[in-house]
């Protein structure tokens, strides 16, 4: 994550605001032009043989443009508008736990890095294979592969959130609750079967798709996943607390001890000063670290208070 801080320093200012209304608003004109003007519709889809056979290199750019899901019935319509407000619901909550420049990355390049991989693939599969023009007549794997992407790409999202809120619950046809990371796995499975019975191109879409997704998987789950000192200094200060309301008369105001009698004003027990606010987790106060922020959880029993970092990882005292 240090790289990551790194660029975001030298190159945050670029950054998209509000890339997650930008990605629905152009599924929402995508639904638009597939359904008023087909025509200019199948100009947009990524169609890897017609980028390479045909030099239609403006595919790989306004696939975002494309729809992911067919509306084959009423009750679609009514499902497109909870769907797609919930994917900005889930990147509005993504770029407030990550940040602008990080959430872009993660969408922007993994866009890049599909393309990319589709293009070296094409020239591969029709150009550079000494059996490319038995190729030409295998078309349907080359479309379909472009007509998932953007639907991958809304998998993908998903998949990034249940990494830091897989603990969240849904409701399942508005009736069955079950927690995201469970749906992630369902995602997970859905991905294997993609790769495993698709074709040439659907692989190499999967499989940038969940690259992506595990790149940030790893990196993000490290930084914000408790370590073993994190849950050692978290007990030290649960029982340290415990302790304090069992014998308050032992302890100044500031929470140390007193030792040999000692009435001297609040404060003079703790060189750094007296701290509003301490981590349940890290034990890191605002002293120690003045750019975090801490909040309390509403979902543990007690008063427990959490660092940014911790915040949305830690599990609930019950």
């Amino acid at each position: 994550m240090k790289i990551l801080y790194k660029l975001e320093k030298h190159l945050g200012r670029f950054a998209i605001p509000y890339l997650y209304v930008v990605t629905i608003a152009c599924i929402v004109l995508g639904y638009i032009i597939r359904y008023t003007a087909p025509g200019l519709y199948g100009q947009l889809v990524l169609i890897p043989s017609f980028i390479v056979l045909k030099h239609q290199y403006w595919r790989l750019f306004t696939w975002i443009f494309t729809i992911p899901y067919e509306i084959s019935s009423g009750w679609s319509v009514v499902l497109l508008p909870i769907n797609l407000f919930f994917y900005y619901f889930l990147g509005r909550s993504l770029e407030m736990f990550w940040g602008r420049f990080i959430y872009n990355l993660y969408i922007i390049g993994g866009a890049l890095f599909t393309n990319i991989c589709v293009l070296i693939g094409s020239y591969y599969y029709y150009v550079w294979s000494p059996n490319s023009a038995l190729h030409l007549m295998d078309m349907n794997d080359s479309i379909s592969a472009g007509l998932m992407i953007t639907r991958l790409l809304l998998m993908s999202i998903f998949l990034a959130f249940t990494v830091v809120g897989g603990e969240n619950t849904v409701y399942l046809y508005f009736v069955i609750p079950l927690k995201m990371k469970y749906l992630a796995y369902a995602d997970l499975a859905i991905l294997l079967y993609y790769f495993i019975t698709g074709g040439f191109f659907t692989k190499i879409i999967v499989f940038c798709s969940v690259a992506n997704y595990f790149l940030y998987f790893f990196t993000v789950k490290r930084r914000y996943t408790p370590s073993f000192s994190d849950r050692r200094r978290k007990q030290k200060f649960v029982k340290s607390k415990q302790m304090r309301r069992k014998r308050p008369n032992e302890y100044n105001p500031d929470g140390t001890i007193k030792f040999m009698g000692n009435t001297s004003s609040p404060g003079t027990g703790n060189p750094k000063g007296i701290s509003i606010h301490k981590c349940a987790v890290c034990g890191r106060t605002e002293l120690d670290s003045p750019e975090l922020e801490f909040r309390f959880c509403s979902k543990c029993n007690g008063n427990y208070e959490y660092c940014s970092e911790h915040l949305y990882t830690h599990q609930h005292v019950q």
